[in-house]
């Protein structure tokens, strides 16, 4: 049985390297063979790769199923409680069997809906027909952002939809309008938590929602304690221990000392069931009530296995039901997580004494966060400096006393006709040092991203190194010595120039950045309550590291590129605005702007004067960048007859790397004017399946006629040019990623060079 195990994890990781999935038949094939060898790890490989295949073949057709129809009237049930938003609402609608008195294609399946201009209160439990455009599900490719396309298959989403209420309004009706018990018990809480500071926190740790502003989501990312505000295995287990806990109580229901064990594990099963309802049965939930219905079984059955072999049973029988967990970070996370508490529980034998229970915790608490430190890193790009001490300090505090007394009151409110308000107020009282701690963290950026490892951070991952490698054997010490030289280069590693596109969708923002220096061309797009400046702009310069952004140069006045400026004024208040849209009072016009800036040479080539108009596409503000004898010019939005008017103007312009105008416009990107520049790259910034078919089939034709690469990121993702003296090197998001089958690309190249 632990063979097995052993081949179904190997399975999973065999399938994070692999190209592509094979047909469900081939690895069945070759587990009957394993099965006739009495291969138990041969065996338990091929049974993972088959679930997997076949898994994915069902997801599939499911998907093509309902994206058959580009748009289309779909009818179904709101299964999640609707995130509301300044002008529209999120939701995950479950399609049902029929739709206008027809079979549905699909039945079953989860749409990712959003919902502009909502006419009525959606809510959880509500049936609904909705006109709907269809869309496959793929987001931005960002370095340390998430991954949308997995984290699809592991929330079983087939696609997203945009309702067209305002196209369609005679196909939207409201089908029934019951709502479930969940979205009842929440609306409840919003009324009696209205008016406290910590209520975002106590519905996160109640019924799982998590209506977060960014500055708490920044500080729970600053300290590590995500795990902590957001309801998994942890809660689920400690629930499950508390019930269990009290099992003398059950001595006065069952006499029989196997009756009252029973009972005792039947009744914090089903405490911990209820918690994962109430939770809205997330993923994690789901895998915690597994792992305990396991370890019930194994209690009430009188079987013995260590925590090795506990923890391979459960990774392989989850791994076994939904084989899409294995693209789920949390899933390793929380398996690894549940190792090294095994680990320690076996390296260090559990102390007596009141003084040594606390040394204990202590030295547990400090290796545990060292340890978990390159898992953050490996799994998150960046480590969170505070967890230790954040963990310290609130899982305690939280798990002994907040969470046991929150759960109690909001199991008593639910009985009362009267509001609790004093138990309340209590609760939000002791949620107050946590709250402020995460505002605190948040506002002082306590938070490590990779490409910001410098020296501290290479001694805790040595520290964290020298306690897995070093148990009291002097021995290994050769061993840390040769793991750490890789942690040792970042110490020298220096800032080098970098030009980032970032992935925004359909718009653009280009990055300049030296250090912790940053200047932002362009800031994406903002469409009604959506912003690429607050979902991918920001995200990518905190990521990046950019404490001082300098200049925030706005080419032109389009939505697709304006984004939301006030945010980014907000989070760098230093900023010098350099634009010609004098509505929004710069601090410089264009032809202001300084002409180096770091060690790029800054050139503004276009507008030629201050516009007279309102401020749009041929007065974009074209800028030529150059260092090291590169250089790379980035366009605006202007059009072809602007183009033939800056080569006028220009007629010695050229220019290493070209951003495609206006998105890679069939009515920009003229052959002339690309002979002209003779680009040894281009760049395309342009959302993946938009609207506009942008890039243009003529403009990708002109490219490949003057033999241009071409690089699009609606199939790169987010590039970085890194610039030396004899070499321009590309660098691509999603041909970076581990999981190739999950991406549909041309090409599968992760860097691309030119060099002279």
């Amino acid at each position: 049985m632990e063979s097995c195990c052993v081949g179904i994890l190997a399975g999973s990781f065999t399938a994070l390297l692999l190209p592509a999935i094979p047909d469900w038949y081939w690895p069945l094939s070759l587990l009957f063979i394993c099965v006739l060898l009495r291969c138990s790890f041969g065996a338990g490989l091929c049974l993972y790769l088959a679930s997997l295949s076949i898994q994915l073949q069902q997801y599939s057709t499911t998907s093509q199923q309902v994206l058959a129809q580009h748009s289309t009237i779909v009818a179904g049930t709101v299964v999640s409680i609707p995130q509301h938003y300044d002008g529209g609402s999120r939701f995950i609608l479950q399609l049902s069997e029929t739709v206008k008195d027809k079979a549905q294609p699909g039945a079953g399946a989860l749409l990712q809906v959003r919902w502009f201009q909502v006419p009525v209160k959606l809510q959880q439990g509500q049936r609904w027909q909705l006109p709907v455009k269809l869309k496959t599900i793929r987001g931005l490719a960002n370095p340390g952002g998430g991954v949308a396309e997995a984290q699809a298959l592991v929330s079983g989403l087939v696609a997203q939809a945009t309702v067209q209420s305002s196209e369609n309004l005679i196909e939207l009706k409201l089908l029934d309008a019951e709502i479930s018990w969940r979205q009842r018990l929440f609306n409840q809480l919003e009324v009696e938590l209205n008016d406290y500071s910590g209520k975002a926190l106590m519905l996160a740790l109640t019924l799982g929602e998590r209506p977060f502003s960014d500055e708490l989501w920044l500080g729970l990312q600053a300290t590590g304690l995500g795990h902590l505000i957001s309801i998994s295995g942890m809660h689920i287990a400690l629930v499950f221990g508390w019930v269990l806990l009290s099992q003398r109580a059950w001595a006065m229901l069952a006499h029989g000392l196997w009756w009252r064990f029973s009972l005792a594990l039947g009744t914090a099963l089903a405490a911990a069931w209820l918690y994962s309802a109430m939770a809205g049965y997330a993923v994690p939930t789901v895998r915690a009530l597994v792992a305990l219905v396991l370890l019930v079984l194994l209690k009430l059955c009188w079987r013995r296995s260590s925590g090795r072999q506990f923890c391979l049973l459960v990774a392989a029988l989850l791994l076994l039901l939904q084989p899409f967990w294995l693209l789920s970070l949390s899933f390793w996370l929380s398996v690894l997580a549940v190792a090294l508490v095994f680990y320690l529980g076996w390296r260090y034998p559990p102390a007596t004494g009141g003084r040594a229970k606390l040394l204990a915790f202590l030295r547990y608490q400090l290796i545990f966060s060292l340890l978990m430190l390159p898992l953050g890193l490996l799994f998150f790009q960046g480590v969170a400096p505070l967890s230790l001490l954040s963990n310290l300090l609130f899982v305690p505090w939280c798990s002994l006393l907040v969470i046991p007394l929150l759960l109690l009151v909001f199991f008593l409110q639910c009985f009362s006709p009267w509001p609790l308000t004093l138990l309340w107020q209590l609760l939000d009282v002791l949620l107050q040092p946590l709250l402020r701690w995460l505002l605190y963290c948040a506002e002082a950026n306590w938070w490590w991203s990779l490409p910001q490892a410098g020296f501290l951070l290479t001694l805790l991952l040595m520290a964290a190194l020298l306690l897995v490698l070093l148990p009291g054997k002097s021995r290994n010490l050769p061993l840390l010595i040769v793991l750490s030289l890789p942690l040792l280069l970042t110490i020298t590693l220096k800032s080098e120039a970098q030009l980032h596109l970032i992935d925004v969708g359909q718009g653009t923002a280009i990055l300049l950045q030296q250090g912790e220096h940053g200047l932002l061309y362009d800031f994406g797009p903002r469409y009604g309550s959506y912003s690429a400046t607050e979902a991918a702009v920001l995200p990518y310069l905190r990521y990046q590291g950019v404490r001082k952004l300098d200049y925030l140069i706005l080419s032109h006045n389009d939505s697709d590129h304006s984004g939301h400026l006030a945010l980014l004024r907000r989070a760098y208040p230093d900023a010098k605005l350099v634009t010609d849209v004098g509505s929004l009072h710069p601090d410089l016009n264009c032809r202001q702007l300084p002409a180096a800036w770091q060690q790029f040479s800054l050139q503004v080539l276009w507008p030629p004067g201050p516009a007279a108009a309102d401020i749009k596409n041929d007065q974009s503000c074209v800028l030529r960048l150059a260092i090291q004898e590169w250089a790379v010019l980035l366009t605006g939005d202007i059009s072809g007859a602007t183009e033939q008017q800056l080569i006028k103007h220009q007629p010695r312009l050229d220019a290493d790397v070209l951003l495609l105008s206006h998105h890679g416009s069939k009515s920009s990107n003229h052959l002339t004017f690309l002979q002209q520049v003779k680009p040894k790259l281009a760049l395309n910034s342009a959302g993946f399946a938009n609207p506009y078919k942008h890039p243009s089939d003529e403009v990708k034709a002109r490219l490949s006629l003057l033999q241009i690469p071409l690089y699009n990121s609606a199939d790169s993702g987010a590039m970085s040019l890194r610039f030396s003296d004899d070499q321009l090197e590309l660098r691509a998001i999603r041909p970076a990623r581990l999981v190739k089958w999950l991406e549909n690309l041309p090409f599968a190249a992760e860097t691309a060079a030119t060099t002279r």
